[in-house]
């Protein structure tokens, strides 16, 4: 074959391999992780941080407009054995997010302890559990040196994405929390303590934001735009939100300021490449159930309806 004909022919084999390399990555990224259910954008979140009557939880997440993606907090020193038969009744009606370690509780785990408690929460949930949130508000200063919370949620990663299971990062929002030059904004922490396999591995990661710790600074579309696109170009593959707001404590009698908060940060319109809302409000099992009582149920119903993001079939997200 003449020189000219020969790079013409590698030229067209090439271009048909990268054609198929890509629709494979496609393919590929079209479908749920083996084992596991496919999980539709956007997240319609709520946090449990208790389980005591799990009857109202699967009654309001059964009428509520989309299903919804519980956030389940397992709590400091229990087994993953304790959470088995609530999750069993609750992800017929909702998507599962576990939460292995609270940002309170972090310096309460050495390293290997950490690793202990993600293993075996693996073990005896992996198939129950959608999306594993590996670490907490990493970057609040409340959790430890930077160093130790590296290698914890590094080595949690690791376990997570070596199962062939969703891994979500949570970082701590802090714009105008005043806490201080040695706690790192989730920028910073990003680039000094999220080694680069995690970066690009990681499934999703949110941020926790509470403006009432925040100097009440409830940030614009504009300013969140410009910051989860910052995020995205540090996490390139990973699906990006809210994974927590609400109030330090339970809502009590200021409804309004709840109808307010939530109203804004469920409807907001982020154009960042793969947003996916969540905002996960905390205290979803004090302030909002039983569904049929609590005034602020309606409100986040009301609020995942009118949510901007649209899921890719335009339905519920429910099977």
């Amino acid at each position: 074959m003449e020189k000219g004909l020969f790079v013409i022919a590698m030229m067209v084999l090439l271009s048909i391999s990268g054609f198929f390399a890509g629709a494979r990555a496609a393919f590929a990224a079209s479908f749920p992780p083996s084992g596991m259910r496919a999980v539709p954008n956007p997240l319609y979140g709520a946090t449990v941080d208790d389980l005591s009557n799990v009857t109202n939880i699967v009654n309001s997440s059964t009428n509520l407009s989309h299903m919804p993606t519980t956030r389940i907090v397992f709590d400091y020193g229990q087994a993953p054995s304790a959470y088995t038969s609530a999750i069993s009744r609750i992800e017929s009606v909702s998507y599962i997010m576990g939460e292995l370690v609270d940002s309170s509780d972090m310096t309460r785990y050495t390293l290997q302890q950490y690793h202990d408690r993600t293993a075996q929460y693996l073990s005896t949930l992996g198939n129950q559990v959608d999306i594993w949130e590996i670490g907490n508000e990493v970057n609040g200063n409340w959790t430890g040196a930077y160093s130790d919370v590296s290698a914890k949620i590094y080595d949690a990663w690791q376990q997570v994405h070596a199962a062939g299971k969703r891994s979500e990062l949570t970082l701590w929002y802090d714009a105008g929390s005043g806490n201080g030059p040695s706690e790192l904004d989730p920028i910073a922490f990003t680039s000094q303590y999220v080694p680069a396999d995690m970066r690009s591995g990681l499934d999703y990661v949110t941020v926790s934001y509470y403006e009432t710790q925040c100097n009440n600074i409830r940030p614009t579309a504009a300013t969140l735009t410009t910051f989860f696109n910052q995020l995205h170009s540090l996490y390139p593959n990973a699906k990006l939100g809210f994974g927590e707001i609400g109030f330090p404590n339970k809502v009590g009698s200021n409804t309004a300021g709840a109808k307010s908060m939530i109203n804004y940060y469920y409807g907001l319109n982020i154009s960042t490449p793969g947003y996916i809302g969540g905002y996960f409000w905390w205290y979803y099992y004090e302030d909002m159930l039983p569904y049929t009582t609590k005034p602020l149920w309606p409100t986040l119903n009301a609020a995942f309806s009118s949510m901007p993001v649209t899921p890719p079939n335009g339905g519920s997200g429910r099977p």
